[in-house]
């Protein structure tokens, strides 16, 4: 019996975790503010299965020279929750200066995990990085 149990276990926790059904606000609260990123990556397509009225689309950080990647970052997932953020709390007639305050502080914490997550030699170069792409996005203005 022990065997099936973990087995069922090792199953069940590779499988996308689905949401009670929520509201479109809550579940872009949800998905914004208490998911972790790497949740957010993983789980992305099956939420947007759950969610299909959401706007899921995105450009990246939108910085025209630079992109999303480089060779000590790579921003990419950080900046598709930025985007969807931005998108959907604009499309629910939510956005507000607190509320992108609140999403660009969490772009700045997606993009400070990724960079702790790398090597030493990396780390640091990733960690200015994230600290204008942080810096461009409050520079670039009000809701």
């Amino acid at each position: 019996m022990g065997i099936v149990l973990s087995m069922l276990v090792a199953v069940t926790s590779v499988l996308p975790a689905q949401l009670p059904p929520l509201s479109n606000v809550d579940a872009v609260r949800h998905i914004q503010f208490d998911l972790d990123i790497a949740t957010f990556t993983q789980q992305r397509f099956s939420l947007r299965r759950q969610y299909p009225t959401l706007n899921w689309t995105s450009d990246g950080c939108s910085a025209p020279i630079i992109g999303s990647e480089g060779r000590s970052f790579n921003f990419r997932a950080a900046c598709d929750r930025h985007d969807f953020g931005y998108r959907n709390f604009k499309a629910l007639a939510i956005f507000d200066t607190s509320t992108r305050k609140l999403i660009d502080e969490q772009l700045h914490r997606d993009m400070k995990t990724y960079c702790n997550s790398q090597r030493r030699t990396f780390k640091v170069r990733c960690i200015a990085w994230s600290e204008i792409f942080y810096t461009m996005v409050r520079a670039a203005g009000g809701p």
